[in-house]
C-alpha cells in the first residue's frame, strides 16, 4: 500500500472528530450560537457555559418524512439538558432518528449572538456540528431575525467537500442538507445528488459513485446503488480500506417527480451538508467552505411542540 494514503489518513485522523476548529467553519469540538444534530439516535444533550440565562430556539426534523415542529425553551446560568431521540421522534408517531436544529434567540425570537453553546448525543449515535455568530457581541442579534445566514460572515459556515475515510462495505454514512426553510412548511426540502471521488489503499482513483439525497440520508456503503459502479464495496475498490471526497452536485438524474414533459417538482441543486460516520465505522474532516440558510418564523407554536416542551419540564420563563 503506497505511504502517502496512509500519511493522508494520519493527517485527518490528527485533525480530531467531524471537523476541524476552524472559527468560521462548523465545528464539533467548539462552541456556537447554533448546534446542529444531525439524524441521531440516542440522547441529545445541550449546555449553556454563560452566567446568565439564555432562551433557545429549537426545531425537530422527522427522518422519515422531513416534516418538523418547532419548540422553545430556556436554559439557565450553566446549565445542561437533555433530549431522547425516542421522545423527540414521539410527535411524528413512532421512535425513529431525529434531527434537531438549536439555536439562541432574544426575547423577539430573533437570533442572537451566543456562542456559549454546546451539545452532542450520548449513548447512541448521529452527526453534531456547531455554527459560531461571527458579528456583534454577546447577546446581539445577528443579521435579519428569522434568517440564518452560515457563509462565513455571520455564522460559521459548513464545509464545499469532506474528505471520508472508510472500510470498505462495512460504513454507515448520515448526510444532512443544511439549506432549510422552517418559515415555509408547504416548500419542498432540499434536494441534491452527492458524488464520491474514491481512492483505494493502493492509491488508485475510482470516479462515478453517487447518490442522490433529498433532506437527509443514512445508508450503509454498499446501498450506494444508484451508481453505475459502487466503489465503495470492496469487490470493486480492490482493498480493504479507502479514502473518498464527497461533494454536491446538481444533476437531473436525482429530480424527483418529473411528469411526461420533462418537468420536476423537485429540481436538484447544490447543497452544502454536513456527514457523519455511524457507530465509529470510519473518519471525516471538511474541507473547503459553502453557505446554508435557514429561515423560521419568529412566532410559532404547534401543539406538539408545547407538549413536548411541556414533557421535558423547559418551558421558556
Amino acid at each position: 500500500m503506497g505511504n502517502k494514503f496512509f500519511m493522508g489518513v494520519a493527517a485527518l485522523a490528527a485533525a480530531g472528530s467531524v471537523f476541524g476548529a476552524s472559527n468560521d467553519r462548523l465545528s464539533s469540538d467548539e462552541k456556537g450560537s447554533l448546534l446542529i444534530f444531525s439524524n441521531v439516535i440516542g440522547t441529545v444533550h445541550v449546555s449553556n457555559d454563560y452566567p446568565a440565562n439564555v432562551a433557545l430556539q429549537a426545531y425537530v426534523v422527522d427522518y422519515d418524512t422531513c416534516e418538523s415542529y418547532d419548540m422553545g425553551f430556556s436554559l439557565t446560568a450553566n446549565q445542561i439538558t437533555a433530549f431522547s431521540s425516542a421522545d423527540l421522534s414521539a410527535p411524528f408517531g413512532g421512535d425513529r432518528p431525529v434531527s434537531m436544529y438549536v439555536w439562541a434567540v432574544n426575547g423577539d425570537n430573533a437570533q442572537i449572538r451566543w456562542n456559549h453553546l454546546s451539545g452532542g448525543v450520548i449513548g447512541g449515535t448521529g452527526g453534531y456540528a456547531a455554527s459560531r455568530a461571527l458579528t456583534g457581541n454577546n447577546g446581539d442579534t445577528v443579521g435579519e431575525a428569522g434568517t440564518i445566514n452560515m457563509d462565513g460572515a455571520q455564522y460559521a459556515s459548513p464545509f464545499d467537500s469532506v474528505a471520508y475515510n472508510f472500510v470498505a462495505d462495512e460504513g454507515l454514512l448520515s448526510i444532512e442538507l443544511l439549506d432549510r426553510d422552517f418559515a415555509d412548511k408547504t416548500d419542498f426540502e432540499a434536494n441534491t445528488k452527492i458524488v464520491a471521488e474514491i481512492w483505494n489503499a493502493d492509491e488508485v482513483k475510482f470516479s462515478g459513485t453517487s447518490r442522490c439525497v433529498y433532506c437527509r440520508d443514512v445508508s450503509f456503503l454498499e446501498e450506494w446503488s444508484d451508481s453505475a459502479v459502487n466503489f465503495f464495496r470492496r469487490s470493486s475498490l480492490g482493498t480493504d480500506l479507502g479514502k473518498a471526497r464527497l461533494s454536491t452536485e446538481a444533476n437531473m438524474s436525482c429530480d424527483i417527480d418529473v411528469d411526461e414533459d420533462g418537468f420536476a417538482d423537485i429540481i436538484t441543486a447544490e447543497h452544502a451538508f454536513m456527514a457523519a460516520p455511524l457507530f465509529g465505522n470510519g473518519s471525516v474532516a471538511g474541507m473547503g467552505s459553502r453557505s446554508a440558510t435557514i429561515t423560521y418564523e419568529l412566532t410559532s407554536e404547534p401543539e406538539e411542540a408545547g407538549k413536548v416542551r411541556k414533557a421535558f419540564g423547559l418551558l421558556r420563563k
